[in-house]
Order: C-alpha cells, then structure tokens, then sequence
C-alpha cells in the first residue's frame, strides 16, 4: 500500500520539477497604480513588448495590453495578467478627449503622461522591466 503512494507522490514532485525547469508559466501579473491625475479625461495605457510598439502610436504588433478608460483626478490602479517578459509601459491622460496626446509648438506635452521606470522621454531601454510571475510599477505623472 505505501509503495503506490510514494510512487504517485514521486510522479507529481517529478512534474513540478520538470514544468519549473523548462520555464512554462502561462501568465504572469502586472499590477500598475498611477498617482497624481490631476484632470479627468481618458487614460490611455499601453504596455509594449517591444521597442517598435513602444515608440510609435498604433502599431499593435508588440502591444500586450492597450486599454481607454474614463478616469477622475487622483489615483488610478488595474492589475494585467501578461506573458513573462520585458515590457515598458506608457500612459497619457486626454483631458479633451480629442484622441492624442496635446503637444505645444516645441513638441512639450500639455497633456499629463508617464511612463514605466517614472522615465521623461518615450525611451524602451530606459522604461522597460522584466516580469516573471508578478511585479507591481508606480507611474507618477
């Protein structure tokens, strides 16, 4: 009796270890808090796998997540759950819901945004992060 319990017991530890070792984790997840929303608007949030999506608008190759949402001012949190990887995230409040992101004459949004890493400039390399199974990022905008 003991014998088929040690075997099945044996079996599922093998598993786990093998399912650990070849790196299978469907999703990880990705909890984002944004503070400091001044104005209500639409928040456009995008979460970019790739350097390309990071970097232009719309193009939805290398895009993990893009969401519009009717936001009031203060905090926002939502939590994805994504493939593991390195990814950036960016973020812009549309105060007038025309679309895009307001820009004066010299290129300065007028508009609040941010990105990942609390970065200044639509940068991958200085916004990107890896996730494995779960992290949490704080954008101040």
């Amino acid at each position: 009796m003991r014998l088929p319990i040690l075997i099945l017991f044996y079996l599922i530890l093998s598993t786990n270890i093998i399912s650990a070792q070849t790196g299978i984790i469907s999703a990880a997840t990705l909890d984002i808090e944004v503070q400091g929303i001044t104005k209500g608007g639409i928040l456009n949030l995008e979460i970019s796998s790739s350097k390309e999506a990071f970097e232009s608008d719309g193009d939805d190759a290398g895009v993990a997540a893009r969401i519009q949402e009717r936001v009031s001012s203060g905090s926002y949190q939502r939590s994805f759950d994504i493939p593991p990887g390195t990814y950036a995230v960016k973020i812009h409040i549309d105060e007038n819901e025309n679309g895009v992101l307001d820009t004066n004459f010299l290129g300065i949004p007028k508009e609040q945004y941010g990105i990942s890493n609390n970065g200044l400039f639509l940068n991958f390399k200085a916004a990107s992060f890896i996730i494995d199974t779960y992290k949490i990022i704080q954008i101040d905008l």
